[in-house]
């Protein structure tokens, strides 16, 4: 067999002026870039049939007529380019070539005779490796090209079992003996005889290099192929037939077994196990995907460990629909696989041994329209622009990931699981969406999810629930950002949780990112009297929208659905969605307080409410007091007194009519802190200083405003703590036998707390026995007189919110300020240990505040109250 590929040239000699030319130089020069050109065309563009060759079967009658091929271009893996032609130009020289056209659109073969390959030997049509017998071959003939030889193709029997076949038939023509002087004729004809030929399909299994008649290609061992190209995982059976999975329509509870029906979490959860059970958690994809693996020589995905993993995953009460996704996800990545299978055929290095000099051209008869006894074009890679095959090995492995990635985690049922809301994709491929939050995600996942975000190595900025991986903000916040192009929204992390509060939740996130869906609540029991539009009974709600989806998640314009299956039992069990938004009432629910925080000693503060005849009610767990209470006229009034103690300190939030709203308010504790005396030095050698230090400890205690009464007469000053707790002060001719008791007011955030420390001295006691007292006053002129100034009475409307009281001292120059208040509502100050004091957060009532000015020296003081009205208006 004279391939021309299997040895060739890699350099030749340039002739000089005036050199005798031998034939193996010569030769050598036509052999170098005839090789360079099929090379060219083998590793650069590629092998196999460009176009055409397409054949037709003609009759007459009921009788074959003729066999009709249309023009074309093929490739074989040893470089030949084989077209059509027929004769133009016979020419009229003896030693030169007759001239041949390839400007025809097709070729008519009526006649045939039984092929002998006596002069080449081709080696796949020889059985037993080439070294046997010769395959049963007929040669097709036009019937201008017929001899005496040919029969009518009308005698070819057995059509449906015949294969065609193009053959360029190679070889060198012998060498004949110079006559006289002319030589013209001494030289070795290279002989290019393209013949068209029929086989059998045990013909097609030896040229393929097997000992049976596969199913498909694939069925051949690769060991034993001969055509090692020609193997391809378009040409598995059914290959390209998406496994897709059944639709879960929720309407057939009503539709099969009647509105009246008490539904339980188990009859939803059968809806998706049911499909799932049904196609084996989707077992034919992965024996599809192992098939296609195993041909590209990638690893085997293990279907058995899934199933388990599946199985044991549905046994939980909520969560159960994310089984049915994860069989969903594995078969869109399939589907990506199988859209890409058509445009794969890529070759790096084509085995220049699978078809030197045929090409294979398919059934006679075809039953199908990917025949695997036809050659494809298979693309250099260099052609591959697309890069296909990559993008096929990538989906591969990722189908991989999600199969052994899909993490069988526990729905939170203890309200710590973090909802989040990922921008997304509706339509379009797997890869271009958010990756889903029941995949581990690692660097090794990511960098299957996306080829061009791995091609361009930004694997790292897929969007997911958790990226760990990016630091950056458009990342791990992305609807901070521009979403125009986003359609889709997943909404993930609600399964488990109570039901109010994931509605609470996701409305908070949907109000401040201004996000375009509506979200409903859908309850198992049925809602006696219920007044809340965004919440209804299952049955009822399914009859009149029968098209809800689980989707894990919602596009824009769209209705999110969670669903739970009573008060007793109140965690989301599903989810689903609608494309439109129903069936709320556009009616707009204001909802105000007049302080965002509280202390929880405070009396009852009024609600404003829009409408006027709406229903308040606090977004709270089951069993929990949210502090809502509705006074015989009908005013709803907040009451920080009836808080349960486990929301202490959390902000509540607030529904009208079942509408979220922006309102809420956090009722703080007393400051829990413990003040403690941890050192007294007592005077020496003359001193008159008593110095006293303070512990302070406690959970937050440096968040808290302190005022201390360390001479026990009613004037305060401020001393904060350290960073450590320390705090200390210093007495001046401390009288041992009146030792004042210490009293601390502490304030954390407007709910105040007293700390009387006693018994803090165990120093020294001086009696004394005589004394006598100069003439005069002993003190004159040393101890000024303290004036206090607290502003006057004043009267503020309710809307300002905020007022401040200007305070004035005089009498010394270091002076210390303390306002308290002793009347009225509570309320938040700040700045109590200056001259001005802020009042916020105000409520309709009188007030009465108390300015003490201080001289840090002596101690003289001075009081003055101030009185203050707040009013509707």
């Amino acid at each position: 067999m004279n391939n021309q590929l299997s040895n060739i040239s890699t350099q030749y000699r340039k002739f000089t002026k005036g050199q005798y030319v031998k034939h193996t130089q010569f030769n050598e020069f036509l052999d170098f870039f005839e090789d360079q050109d099929r090379l060219s065309r083998v590793m650069l563009q590629g092998v196999g049939i460009v176009c055409g060759f397409k054949p037709e079967l003609i009759y007459k009658g009921r009788l074959l007529s003729g066999i009709r091929l249309s023009q074309g271009v093929a490739v074989t893996t040893d470089g030949d380019l084989l077209t059509l032609n027929n004769t133009n130009k016979v020419s009229e020289d003896l030693y030169v070539s007759d001239l041949k056209t390839i400007d025809i659109q097709n070729k008519e073969y009526t006649h045939f005779k039984v092929y002998e390959d006596s002069k080449v030997k081709y080696e796949p049509f020889r059985e037993n490796n080439g070294l046997g017998k010769q395959v049963e071959l007929w040669e097709l003939a036009t019937e201008k090209d017929a001899d005496s030889d040919f029969q009518p193709i009308s005698k070819l029997a057995g059509l449906e079992n015949k294969y065609l076949l193009l053959y360029l038939e190679s070889y060198e023509k012998e060498i004949k003996p110079c006559r006289g002087v002319d030589c013209d004729n001494h030289g070795l004809q290279q002989i290019r005889n393209l013949k068209v030929l029929v086989t059998t399909a045990d013909g097609i299994t030896n040229i393929l290099g097997a000992d049976f008649l596969p199913l498909s290609v694939d069925d051949i061992p690769k060991e034993k192929r001969l055509d090692r190209v020609q193997s391809h995982p378009l040409f598995i059976d059914d290959i390209l037939k998406y496994g897709k999975q059944k639709r879960v329509i929720v309407e057939k509870l009503i539709t099969e077994q009647g509105v009246d029906t008490h539904f339980s979490p188990s009859d939803i959860k059968s809806l998706y196990s049911d499909v799932l059970v049904n196609n084996e958690y989707g077992k034919v994809i992965f024996e599809k995907i192992n098939t296609i693996a195993q041909l590209i020589g990638l690893p085997h995905v293990d279907y058995q460990d899934f199933r388990e993993r599946l199985e044991s995953f549905l046994i939980q009460n909520a969560g159960f629909q994310y089984a049915y996704d994860v069989v969903k996800d594995l078969a869109d990545t399939y589907f990506e696989i199988i859209k890409l299978l058509p445009k794969a055929f890529t070759v790096d290095l084509p085995d220049l041994n699978s078809f030197p000099k045929h090409i294979m051209l398919g059934k006679l008869i075809p039953v199908k329209q990917l025949d695997f006894s036809r050659h494809r074009f298979y693309n250099s890679s260099v052609l591959d622009e697309e890069k296909t095959v990559l993008k096929v090995k990538l989906l591969i492995r990722r189908f991989a990931q999600q199969a052994k990635g899909f993490r069988n985690f526990t729905v939170a049922d203890d309200g710590s699981a973090e909802i989040k809301i990922t921008p997304s994709q509706k339509l379009g491929a797997l890869s271009e969406k958010a990756v889903p939050f029941y995949y581990k995600i690692s660097e090794e996942f990511l960098k299957t999810w996306n080829f061009n975000k791995t091609s361009n190595r930004s694997y790292e900025d897929n969007l997911t629930y958790n990226n760990f991986l990016s630091p950056e903000e458009h990342i791990q916040e992305p609807l901070l950002f521009n979403i125009d192009k986003n359609s889709f929204y997943n909404i993930e992390g609600h399964q488990g949780m109570h039901y109010q509060q994931a509605f609470q939740i996701l409305n908070q996130i949907k109000d401040e990112k201004q996000l375009g869906f509506d979200v409903m609540m859908l309850s198992l029991e049925e809602l006696a009297d219920n007044k809340d539009f965004f919440r209804a009974y299952f049955n009822e709600y399914i009859e009149k929208n029968p098209g809800l989806e689980h989707k894990r998640g919602v596009e824009k314009g769209g209705t999110f659905i969670i669903l739970y299956e009573s008060s007793e039992n109140p965690v989301v069990i599903a989810d689903f969605s609608l494309p439109y938004i129903c069936c709320n009432p556009k009616v707009d629910v204001k909802l105000t307080l007049p302080t965002d925080v509280i202390c929880f000693k405070s009396g009852s503060i009024p609600f404003t409410v829009y409408p006027i005849n709406g229903v308040v009610k606090a977004v709270v767990a089951t069993g929990l007091d949210g502090g809502v209470e509705q006074l015989p006229g009908g005013q709803y009034v907040f009451n920080p007194t009836k808080v349960s103690p486990q929301l202490h300190d959390k902000p509540i939030a607030f529904t009208v009519n079942g509408k979220t709203t922006a309102c809420t308010i956090k009722v703080i504790k007393e400051p829990d802190v413990h003040i403690e005396v941890v050192a007294v030095e007592y005077p020496e050698s003359g001193s008159n200083a008593t110095t006293v230090k303070f512990k302070v400890s406690g959970q937050g205690f440096t968040t808290y405003d302190y005022t201390w009464d360390f001479l026990q007469n009613g004037n305060f000053i401020n001393l904060k703590p350290d960073a450590q707790g320390n705090v200390s002060y210093t007495y001046y001719n401390l009288n041992s036998s009146y030792i004042p008791l210490i009293t601390v007011n502490v304030n954390g955030k407007g709910c105040p707390r007293t700390v009387i420390i006693r018994n803090w001295y165990n120093g020294p006691v001086t009696v004394i026995e005589s004394i006598s007292f100069p003439k005069g006053n002993c003190c004159e002129g040393r101890t000024p007189v303290i004036t206090a100034d607290a502003g006057g009475d004043q009267s503020f409307p309710l809307s300002v919110n905020a007022f401040v009281l200007q305070g004035h001292g005089s009498g010394a120059q270091s002076l210390y300020y303390s306002w308290t208040q002793t009347q009225g509502p509570s309320v938040t100050l700040t700045d109590i240990n200056k001259p001005s004091l802020t009042v916020k957060n105000l409520v309709i009532g009188t007030y009465e505040f108390k300015l003490t000015v201080i001289d840090a020296i002596s101690g003289a003081y001075a009081t003055d109250l101030a009185q203050v009205i707040v009013s509707e208006k």
